[in-house]
């Protein structure tokens, strides 16, 4: 894996100057991947559409808008690129080169006692009895000592159950960052029961406005840690159609929030006060008339 490498910093602006943004994103992605697998990859659309969080219609266009612009090649089911490929080979003949050159500056700083020594050890080594057993660790088995094993299958207090209510995403569900920030959230103090109750309203919420299974439902792992759940909070018994406001709420600014919700795709932070198009909505009649607007279905006050 090759976690740092040379980039020739104008040359990829220049490179990428007549790239869109998404095919920007998309060919930032593919080669950081390129580079750390050492080669080409794969061609799992999907997947790569999940790390440029792009749809994967969407990925698909910006892929074939690369490999017309001859910044990749898309082969016998894997990406290639032909800048990556040469700094590649670059990264392994300086390997060798570094291995050649530690192993010669060893043998030259050896003296002749050091000569003397090693052949005596090599003869009094020969009964395999007698042989010194090494006892070096290799450092991949000092991390192994260093780094607390997890069992498989164990997750924390509660978000098995936050994972299964949390809303479905185009792409996959973010498990590893998302379980680092239920624990954060834990130590501020959360409890499950309210990040779970948070996450079913938010999942109703976006089943109603029709956002389920789009890259518009926000990330579990960035709806924690916006702590999210909170805005969903129970204040109480919802208010009945049309009933008393939730404040002395004046007319101009019920219209604000009404053109916000509309401009955002049913975005609606005004709580207790369910949104414009709710049976139990706050907002006042003549202002959903002002717009055109009426609940789904209305219920007696």
């Amino acid at each position: 894996m090759v976690g740092f490498y040379k980039h020739d910093i104008p040359a990829w602006m220049d490179g990428t100057e007549a790239l869109s943004d998404g095919a920007y994103r998309a060919y930032h992605v593919i080669v950081q991947l390129i580079m750390l697998n050492e080669g080409p990859i794969a061609l799992n659309e999907r997947g790569l559409a999940g790390r440029c969080n792009q749809t994967l219609k969407l990925f698909l266009r910006h892929l074939d808008e690369l490999v017309q612009a001859g910044k990749l090649v898309v082969a016998d089911g894997r990406i290639r690129n032909k800048r990556a490929s040469q700094e590649l080979d670059s990264v392994r003949k300086n390997r060798e080169n570094a291995g050649k050159g530690g192993k010669i500056s060893g043998e030259r700083r050896k003296t002749p006692a050091d000569f003397e020594n090693e052949a005596a050890k090599s003869l009094e080594n020969n009964n395999q009895d007698e042989a010194t057993l090494h006892n070096d660790r290799s450092l991949k088995e000092k991390r192994r000592e260093d780094t607390p094993i997890v069992p498989k299958g164990t997750e924390p207090e509660g978000f098995a159950e936050f994972r299964a209510s949390y809303p479905k995403r185009s792409t996959a569900f973010p498990a590893t960052q998302a379980r680092k920030r239920w624990l954060e959230a834990r130590k501020r103090g959360a409890e499950p029961a309210e990040i779970i109750a948070g996450a079913k309203a938010y999942a109703a919420e976006q089943q109603r406005i029709g956002k389920v299974g789009t890259e518009f439902v926000q990330t579990a792992d960035v709806w924690l840690n916006k702590q999210r759940w909170r805005d969903y909070a129970e204040a109480g018994p919802a208010p009945k159609l049309f009933s008393e406001p939730v404040a002395a709420v004046p007319d101009d600014v019920w219209r604000d929030r009404v053109r916000i919700w509309r401009a955002r795709s049913g975005y609606w932070p005004w709580r207790p006060s369910p949104p414009p198009d709710d049976p139990c909505t706050a907002v006042p009649r003549h202002i959903l008339a002002e717009f055109g607007l009426s609940p789904r279905s209305q219920v007696a006050a």
